[in-house]
């Protein structure tokens, strides 16, 4: 089957794009910069989506894709401001635009949403029947293109998955997030700082079992949406502990009582594993494990 990776070159997408070409598949990669590691057999296209014909032009050289992946966006977490109208030109606008040049349509389409078009849960843990109240710009975006995308595939006779990822970590993961960043911290010599009391509580699931639930999607042609975390949350501090111990460190975490506006998110798992037969499958220490060899640690 030829896939469309449409960000592909980035940390999901690295993930994604190998575990498909492993599988045999034909993947074609869509992306403003080429990958810094391109894989035997991976077809690169280098498109600027914002462009004015960006998604038509990348659309007429993926070679007629059976199966779309589309995980470009522009990863921010606050209201809306002057980049909103950006956000829905990438996350809503660019894939539309993308889908309806192809030539056939495509059987396959697989989403990657975000926990965010949640907003503040009001029950947990947060199955897919919980209230979507967004309170960011990202993820207002992504669930207006669930929307769109879900009544663009049924008019064509397609199958959306929309897959609501949480909090993804391993290998890749951008430097500014809580886990790079706590291990660069320990390579330091310096103890991570966790603000709060740490009790704050999140859900982590591993990059690698995230590009598996993908490649589900596209293989079972899965319909609807479907939370992909672990189910198994941890508070701030365990996460910060877990760190230090993977790293082989004795230098002990340290909390800083300037509140941190945490909200409390983990999320019920049962959809996916009954309807996708997916279950995260790496241990939280596991994959910690990983980001510090792939960082030359330990």
């Amino acid at each position: 089957m030829r896939v469309a990776a449409v960000g592909g070159a980035g940390f999901i997408g690295r993930h994604l794009v190998r575990r498909l070409i492993d599988a045999g598949h034909d993947v074609v990669t869509i992306d403003l910069r080429a990958p810094a590691d391109p894989l035997p057999g991976e077809i690169l296209v280098q498109r600027d989506l914002l462009a004015e014909d960006g998604p038509e032009s990348a659309a007429a050289s993926s070679g007629s894709p059976q199966a779309v992946a589309w995980l470009a966006a522009s990863i921010r977490h606050h209201g809306v401001d002057e980049t909103a109208a950006e956000d829905v030109r990438l996350m809503v606008e660019a894939p539309l635009r993308f889908l309806a040049a192809l030539r056939p349509s495509p059987s396959a389409i697989v989403y990657l949403s975000s926990i965010q078009v949640y907003g503040a849960p009001r029950r947990l843990p947060v199955d897919e029947d919980h209230p979507t109240d967004p309170f960011t710009a990202y993820g207002v975006a992504k669930l207006c293109a669930e929307q769109y995308l879900k009544i663009w595939s049924r008019g064509r006779g397609a199958s959306m998955a929309a897959l609501r990822v949480a909090f993804a970590y391993g290998p890749g993961q951008h430097p500014t997030n809580a886990i790079p960043h706590f291990i660069e911290s320990l390579r330091r010599g310096e103890p991570p700082v966790v603000l709060g009391d740490g009790r704050g509580v999140r859900d982590d699931i591993y990059v690698g079992d995230v590009a598996r639930a993908v490649e589900i999607a596209i293989a079972h042609r899965a319909d609807g949406v479907f939370n992909i975390a672990s189910g198994r949350p941890h508070t701030l501090l365990q996460v910060a502990e877990t760190v230090c111990r993977a790293g082989g460190s004795s230098i002990r975490p340290r909390l800083d009582p300037t509140p941190s506006g945490w909200i409390d998110r983990w999320f019920e798992v049962d959809r996916a594993r009954r309807l996708l037969a997916f279950e995260a499958a790496t241990p939280f220490d596991e994959g910690i494990r990983a980001m510090w060899g792939a960082a030359g640690d330990p």
